[in-house]
Order: C-alpha cells, then sequence, then structure tokens
C-alpha cells in the first residue's frame, strides 16, 4: 500500500470499454485537461457529450499568454513523460512530440542565503545531483539533508500510505533545519502545494512521492519510452489543443464556451443543467471535471452522500503567477528556487523562478509563483520591479491534507462505484496534480460508467 505501489498500479494501461454508453446524453463541466479528456474517452464509449465551459477558451489552469504572437507559458511548465504514461501514450497519439527543457544543461540556484547559492542542474540524475550537493554544502548541511532523504525514501517506497505528516516524519529539529528550510521546501514543497503552513497537515508520503517519483526517480514507470522522453519537457498548451481540434471533429460532440453552470438538479430521472442565464439542459448522466471547491456548490444537492463528504475535505490555497521581465536574480538560467521571510508575520515563505520555454522559442521573461495574499504582497512590495510585470494570475489550488490523501485508490474506487449518474474527476484524485493524473482519472470514470450500463445490459 505504499505510494511507490500506487503509482506504479496507476501507470498501467486502462482499456476504454467501446460500447456500453451508446444514446446516453452525457455533459462534461470544465474545460481543463480532465474535462477535455474524459470527453475524448466518452465519445470513445459511444456517448453523446456535451461539453460545458464558462470561459472563452478552453484549457483550465493551463492558461497561455499571447502577446505580439509570442505564445508564453504560465500556470504550467514542465512535465516528465517517462513517469507520466498516460499523457505520453494520448500525445503520442495526437502526434505531439516531447520538446526537452534545459534543466539538464542549465545550472539552476537553491538559494541558501543572500551570500550562498547551492547552484544544481535539474533533471541530471540521482549521483550528479549528490556531486553538487557535497560539492557546495557543510557538513551539517550534508547530513541533515541525507537524512531527511532517507525519511521521505521511507514513506514513499516502504511504508503503507499512512496519517503522519511531514513534521510528524522529520521532527522539530529537521523541520527547522537550514537543509529542509532552504533546500527541500522550495525545490519540493512549491512543486507538492505546500507551504510552510501545511507542513503538519500535508502528509509525508506525498511531499516524498516528488523527491522519488520525478526529482531523483526510482523506478520508470513507461518503459518504452523514446529519445527526448526520459527528462523533464516542456508542457505547452498543444495538447489542449489538439484535444480540442479532435472532440471538435467527432460528430457526437458540442462544445459550449461561456456557459456558466449555476444549478444542477434532477427531474424524472433525467440531470437538469441550469446556467447563470437560466438555460436548462437535460442529460443521462454528468461529469464534473473541476477542482473539488467549484464542484460541491453545484452537485451538493445531486452528488452522493460520499462523494460530498470526500469533497469537502479539500481546502484551497491561493497561488498568484506572475509573468514578468525582471530578470535580476534569473539571469540566464532556467530556474530559481528561494526561501524568503515575510516582512509583515515574519513566517518563511517559498517561490520559484523559472523562464517559460514554448517549442524551441526561449523568451525574454520570467514566471513566479508565489502561494498566498500575504505573501503574494511581501513578495511584490520587495522582491521585484512591479514596472516589469506583464500578467499576474490567480489560479486556486486544492490542499493535500491527512484527511484527502491516505488509501485514495480504494476510497475512491468506492465512491465512483457508488455513484449512478452525477460523477467527479480531477487530476489531485491521484496525489499529485499532473496532466497524467487528470487523464488517468477521466479514463477510470468513463470505464466505470460504460461497464455499469454493461452490465444492466
Amino acid at each position: 500500500k505504499s505510494t511507490s505501489k500506487y503509482f506504479g498500479d496507476d501507470s498501467k494501461e486502462i482499456e476504454i470499454p467501446k460500447k456500453g454508453l451508446e444514446n446516453k446524453k452525457i455533459a462534461v463541466i470544465g474545460g481543463g485537461i480532465s474535462g477535455l479528456s474524459s470527453a475524448k474517452y466518452l465519445l470513445e464509449a459511444n456517448a453523446n457529450v456535451t461539453l460545458l465551459e464558462k470561459e472563452d477558451r478552453v484549457g483550465g489552469n493551463n492558461d497561455p499568454y499571447l502577446e505580439n504572437g509570442k505564445h508564453y507559458a504560465t500556470t504550467v511548465i514542465v512535465t516528465y513523460p517517462c513517469q507520466q504514461p498516460h499523457y505520453l501514450n494520448l500525445c503520442r497519439e495526437l502526434g505531439i512530440n516531447q520538446i526537452p527543457h534545459d534543466f539538464e544543461e542549465l545550472e539552476g540556484e537553491i538559494i541558501l542565503k543572500e551570500n550562498k547559492k547551492l547552484k544544481v542542474r535539474m533533471g541530471s540524475g540521482f549521483w550528479t545531483f549528490f556531486k553538487y550537493i557535497y560539492k557546495q554544502c557543510s557538513t551539517k548541511e550534508l547530513i541533515d539533508g541525507i537524512h531527511i532523504m532517507f525519511l521521505f525514501y521511507k514513506q514513499f517506497k516502504l511504508r503503507p500510505e499512512s496519517k503522519k505528516s511531514i513534521k510528524d516524519v522529520l521532527g522539530k529539529r529537521l523541520v527547522k533545519s537550514s537543509a529542509f528550510t532552504h533546500v527541500f521546501m522550495p525545490w519540493i514543497g512549491i512543486n507538492t502545494w505546500c507551504r510552510f503552513d501545511d507542513i503538519d497537515s500535508q502528509p509525508a508520503h506525498i511531499f516524498g512521492a516528488f523527491i522519488y517519483e520525478y526529482a531523483l526517480t526510482l523506478s520508470i514507470r513507461k518503459k518504452d519510452y523514446l529519445p527526448k522522453e526520459n527528462g523533464w519537457c516542456v508542457l505547452d498548451g498543444r495538447i489542449i489543443h489538439e484535444l480540442e481540434k479532435k472532440l471538435k471533429n467527432n460528430k457526437n460532440y458540442i462544445q459550449r464556451k461561456k456557459f456558466n453552470v449555476a444549478n444542477i438538479t434532477r427531474e424524472n430521472n433525467k440531470i437538469i443543467v441550469t446556467s447563470d442565464e437560466n438555460e436548462k439542459l437535460e442529460f443521462d448522466k454528468i461529469i464534473v471535471a473541476t477542482q473539488p471547491f467549484q464542484a460541491l456548490p453545484i452537485i451538493k444537492e445531486v452528488g452522493t452522500k460520499k462523494l460530498i463528504q470526500e469533497l469537502e475535505k479539500w481546502p484551497k490555497m491561493d497561488c498568484y503567477v506572475i509573468l514578468h521581465k525582471d530578470l535580476s536574480q534569473i539571469k540566464d538560467m532556467p530556474w530559481v528556487h528561494q526561501t524568503y521571510i515575510n516582512q509583515k508575520n515574519k513566517k518563511y515563505y517559498i517561490t520559484n523562478t523559472i523562464k517559460p520555454r514554448m517549442s524551441k522559442i526561449k523568451y525574454d521573461c520570467a514566471i513566479t509563483f508565489v502561494y498566498n495574499k500575504i505573501n503574494y504582497k511581501d513578495f511584490i512590495d520587495n522582491h521585484i520591479d512591479v514596472k516589469k510585470i506583464i500578467k499576474t494570475y490567480t489560479p486556486k489550488l486544492p490542499i493535500f491534507t491527512l484527511e484527502n490523501s491516505i488509501n485514495r485508490n480504494e476510497i475512491w474506487d468506492i465512491i465512483d462505484n457508488d455513484c449512478h449518474d452525477v460523477y467527479w474527476t480531477q487530476a489531485c484524485k491521484s496525489g499529485i496534480q499532473y496532466h497524467n493524473n487528470a487523464i488517468l482519472n477521466s479514463k477510470k470514470i468513463v470505464k466505470i460508467m460504460a461497464e455499469k450500463e454493461l452490465s444492466l445490459t
């Protein structure tokens, strides 16, 4: 039941039944990667699909920024294809080739203190990473770092998923160590949506999963990977664009943008979806493919009790994604991780600054991720030239907790099988919010829906 075992199970291919949903009118609410891939697999099971998206574009949090014909990445930058088989298989099907990022060739920085910077090549493998650390860290930092790595290894690889938080596993001393505060938090915490406020509530196995599943990989999940598929690659808008194009070519597919769902009811064994302009649409079933806190208000009256109870376990955080041209810190590097002290509350917070790379074109801008409004204000006031900010995005992110991230596959199998005509899917159901998990969970939901209908006939 370890997290490593879950990732291994999740990497197995899922075959979508080619029948079972014939003549069924099914709505997919949400046009992100979860909604688009759900629509794709519903069509494969012969359903009639209507996708409803409240924005004037599809893509969800993967919102590109266009300026003078240039296409910038924003909220999601890189992916690791050989560790994300469902994502990679779909890319291959859609004819999308992977574009390696320059992480492996160029050094980035983890800023330990103003006068001490740790240069590292991410994605270059465990031993290369260790050589960098060994040459630049003190003996105490090395010992603490190795100790922390070992403790997270146990949680990821050897222990069943348990209600042990990061703080529970590390203890008071290691949590306050320089290695954890200035290396692990800006490196791992920023990628698992973990703030310093969350270290006593985020499961240690989630934190460890990013280290050993992606950063310092233990087991390759997609064994037949091709050249360029076994490292950090650009995650741009191509999969969104190609999925949308493929769906629109299907005669059983309807896409409605600027359709904001206000209410969902059940009448005469049908699901009635009502927009905020009081337009009513009738369906046999629906899949809500949004963040948990977006899904709850609209399905609270029609979802199963178990589904609603589980969705209520997901708090949310504010994420600020700043697209800017202040390169004073990042210079020619691909990324910089840093821990700051908020001048108002004197608490630590983490940032990740990264240069986007779309296709083979490089741009004269950077992206900085900051969590929480109070930290965003501190960063704006003290650490960036506000005149060089192009745009700020404010996506909301679900927070992993000890209540929503334990035995997740078993719990969600029970919940999904309990559903009848109202379902929910999203990337966070599988531990880390990547495109791979969105696609995986979409497949699982459609398979369950189709098999239920087949069993009835």
